[in-house]
């Protein structure tokens, strides 16, 4: 390996045991599927996870409604038609919260969280208290007041 230059180097990532659309690198870099088919690396569809033709479950819209036999249900996404679960453990979560079981898979209700992240970048702007240069994730556009770091601990403490 030292001979050839591959001593110290990440295994490629052809040779991952998980397609790219699996990991959390295409949360912050997202690459469409023929630029990741172009690169060599893997993509995994879930064509076979729509197939779902079994009976549909009508989740109720209150956690009172819900009975203990969800679980054994296999529900469907209402956009996608993803067929997910919910297990005993989440099912008695969403009792204890008093929150509705939920309409999306897993998957769909994570990327709607990052969905609502700051983007990745940085904007020059101005502190509203006292007028300092500084740098923020939060975009001139957004309507936001954004501080220095002083004037934050000030109005905070």
């Amino acid at each position: 390996m030292k001979k050839t230059g591959e001593w110290g180097e990440f295994f490629p990532a052809k040779n991952a045991p998980y397609a790219y659309n699996e990991t959390m690198a295409h949360e912050d870099i997202p690459l469409t599927r023929e630029e990741v088919l172009e690169r060599g690396w893997k993509w995994k569809d879930d064509i076979a996870e729509k197939n779902y033709k079994g009976p549909i479950y009508d989740i109720p819209d209150n956690i009172k409604d819900v009975e203990d036999d969800i679980t054994k249900h296999i529900l469907l996404s209402e956009p996608s038609k993803i067929p997910y679960k919910v297990v005993p453990q989440e099912l008695a979560y969403y009792r204890e919260q008093t929150i509705p079981i939920p309409r999306l898979t897993p998957d769909e209700r994570h990327w709607e969280r990052l969905k609502k992240r700051n983007p990745r970048m940085l904007w020059d702007r101005k502190c509203v208290k006292c007028g300092l240069a500084i740098r923020t994730s939060y975009s001139p556009e957004r309507p936001e007041k954004v501080y220095c770091e002083k004037c934050y601990l000030t109005e905070v403490y």
